[in-house]
């Protein structure tokens, strides 16, 4: 099977959270190659002119890697075999920005100006790898002849060698526009995650989980150890209100919201990333679990009071007095929305507890029968064994501390 390098170059900026596209006439979209800040910068913009620029600057059989304004990075090299087309990588940053640039840039723009910046730039990636350069000369040398590629560096490309009318920095449009745009990619970001993490979805919310990654929130939340858990912190509380959106009760939202805010204090440099990826996925758990949001309000008071009271002696008498209505009306809505009886219900949820308590703890079996609402060990055993194949005692023994 033959493999179409730009095809893989597009994956892994995006794995990377970097833009990559064609630029080719009538140039639709271009506008939008350095998420929108020259637009603001300048709402007069030629942007025919500049494509034309971008293709007429960029050689034959050539990668070139440019640097803007603002000490933005790109990468860019002429398609083989499309006409007047060239591939666009960018923009990046390879760490923060220098004070000579904030200083043009505030002698230039003024204070708002100079915060719109940076604003922007907290929402551009920050690469320093030199793998990443060299997985981009790689991909691409592998679509020219090795005895015609070359590559050039830069510094001062025409085309991106950018300065507006400094006029327009006066007008309250800019100071407002880029912080407002970069705000909402990344709220519309977290607003990903969230709906993932709601509908239990552990592989959309890594994927909006990663794209998190090109922001880097300026100064307040990276850096140092205090910044990066308060970010970790935000987080927690964002996946605590995901699954409450669920319907999962608060018992449990205390209990995984509180577990993590420990391990978040307790954590060192270095655990955020695998520890992000903990949280998403255990609060998506959570969901699948607990969410009753699929449940008429009566069945959903009914279930959680079940599964919060499995100690205690429960019947259906009880549980439909608790909701003053018959014993007959629960029975039937129940199955009718749980496809099982209210008393298959309680006996299963009674047998999962104790299979937890039994391979977490060393209580007698007798104990943790009582503990789940069981007085007659025998009878225990009988029903445990139905449900899981085997004694207790035997599953003790195979699933410790599991």
């Amino acid at each position: 099977m033959q493999v179409d390098p730009l095809q893989v170059l597009t994956r892994i900026m995006a794995a990377q959270n970097i833009n990559s596209m064609r630029v080719t006439p009538p140039f639709e979209g271009l506008e939008n190659f350095d998420y929108g800040l020259r637009k603001a910068l300048d709402p007069y913009f030629d942007w025919q002119e500049f494509g034309n620029l971008l293709l007429s600057s960029v050689p034959e059989n050539t990668l070139v890697y440019a640097e803007g304004t603002f000490e933005l990075h790109f990468a860019l090299f002429r398609v083989p075999d499309e006409k007047d087309t060239v591939f666009l990588i960018g923009p990046w940053t390879t760490g923060r920005r220098s004070e000579k640039q904030r200083e043009w840039t505030l002698h230039n723009i003024g204070e708002a100006g100079e915060a719109a910046v940076q604003d922007y730039y907290n929402g551009v990636r920050i690469i320093s790898d030199s793998g990443f350069i060299m997985t981009i000369e790689a991909v691409v040398s592998m679509i020219f002849p090795s005895d015609e590629f070359s590559i050039q560096e830069v510094k001062e490309f025409l085309p991106l060698n950018f300065h507006p009318d400094v006029r327009y920095f006066n007008e309250p449009a800019f100071q407002l526009e880029i912080p407002v745009a970069m705000l909402e990619e990344r709220y519309e970001n977290e607003a990903r995650i969230m709906g993932a993490v709601s509908r239990g979805d552990p592989d959309a919310a890594m994927a909006a989980y990663h794209a998190m990654g090109r922001f880097t929130y300026g100064d307040r939340l990276t850096g140092n150890l205090y910044q990066i858990k308060n970010r970790m912190i935000i987080l927690n509380t964002l996946l605590r209100k995901a699954i409450e959106v669920s319907k999962v009760h608060p018992y449990y939202i205390d209990k995984i919201s509180a577990r993590y805010s420990n391990i978040i204090e307790n954590m060192s440099m270095g655990d955020e990333k695998q520890l992000g990826y903990d949280m998403l996925r255990e609060y998506c758990a959570y969901v699948r679990r607990y969410s009753l949001r699929d449940y008429s309000p009566l069945v959903q008071k009914v279930i959680n009071h079940i599964n919060l009271n499995l100690g205690s002696q429960l019947s259906l008498k009880s549980l439909a007095a608790m909701c003053f209505i018959s014993p007959s009306y629960l029975s039937n809505l129940f199955k009718q929305e749980t496809g099982t009886t209210l008393i298959d219900y309680i006996n299963t949820q009674r047998i999962q507890r104790a299979a937890k308590i039994l391979i977490r703890t060393d209580k007698s079996i007798a104990a943790v029968a009582e503990q789940v609402g069981i007085l007659d060990v025998n009878y225990f055993t009988k029903m445990f064994k139905k449900s899981m194949g085997t004694t207790p005692t035997q599953y003790r023994r195979e699933h410790w501390h599991e």
